[in-house]
């Protein structure tokens, strides 16, 4: 018996609202009913899957554009160009998911770039409904939730390190020194148990926000699960190993399968 392969995937989840209140899965299936959607333009096109289970809507969808197109391929084989097989009207969508907790109104979507794709297609369906991602958490929230430190990045204009108590004057005069617009400060912590101490150390960066260029940092919840916090606002992560095909395309059932079971552990 040949042995499955996995990939990892990651989602992260923010808050959906439709008309400032959470959303109902009665009101979804009524606009938008089980089957496959499709949104195209001469050059791009957006196919969506779309199927309820219990209280969850999931979403498989794809993205392709007709360009650019090589007109050659290498195969791997003879290690000789070919003719590329794929016509100037056909397109190779690339696989996102995403689903829809409906206890929660909690969007989890494993590209955070497509969620655009999905608000136009609600938007088309629900026609006057304001729909509208909802960050809701806040430094102090996330400060209360974080167990495990992953990592700590922050930018600044070099001079201002010193000014903020991340670095002492004379380190940001060294920085400040080769002449750069913008500075990056990157810190690794290797999912570190949270002290006291490194929680005053976090404390003090948000303080100092406003003499930071972006703060970004990632860490896990009492639940291990991950939590991404940064200057755009606050989101949460779930990580997955799911199941991959000959063509390394993901395996819907196990990616549903594992991504459930790992909200529902939240939700629990």
């Amino acid at each position: 018996m040949k042995k499955a392969n996995y990939k990892p995937l990651i989602f992260s989840g923010v808050f959906l609202y439709l008309n400032n209140k959470k959303l109902e899965i009665e009101s979804f299936k009524k606009h938008l009913a089980t089957g496959s959607y499709s949104n195209n333009d001469d050059n791009k096109v957006q196919i969506f899957n779309i199927e309820y289970e219990d209280n969850y809507l999931k979403m498989n969808f794809g993205e392709g554009a007709v360009g650019p197109r090589n007109p050659n391929v290498f195969n791997f084989n003879t290690k000789e160009e070919e003719p590329n097989p794929r016509q100037k009207n056909q397109v190779e969508p690339k696989q996102t998911f995403a689903i829809i907790d409906f206890n929660t109104s909690f969007l989890w979507i494993s590209n955070s770039k497509k969620r655009s794709a999905l608000i136009d297609l609600f938007r088309i369906y629900f026609k006057t409904a304001a729909i509208v991602i909802k960050e809701i958490y806040d430094e102090k929230q996330f400060l209360k939730m974080l167990k495990r430190l992953d990592n700590i990045k922050i930018s600044a204009v070099p001079n201002l390190f010193s000014d903020s108590g991340t670095l002492s004057q004379s380190l940001s005069e060294e920085i400040n020194g080769y002449e750069a617009s913008v500075a990056a400060l990157n810190l690794s912590y290797n999912n570190r148990i949270t002290t006291d101490y490194l929680i005053e150390k976090v404390k003090s960066i948000f303080e100092q926000r406003n003499s930071l260029k972006s703060i970004v940092i990632s860490g896990k919840d009492e639940n291990n699960l991950g939590m991404l916090f940064n200057t755009e606002g606050f989101s949460r992560k779930i990580d997955i190993e799911a199941e991959v095909n000959d063509d390394e395309m993901f395996t819907d059932e196990d990616v549903y399968k594992k991504l459930i079971k790992k909200i529902n552990s939240e939700n629990s």
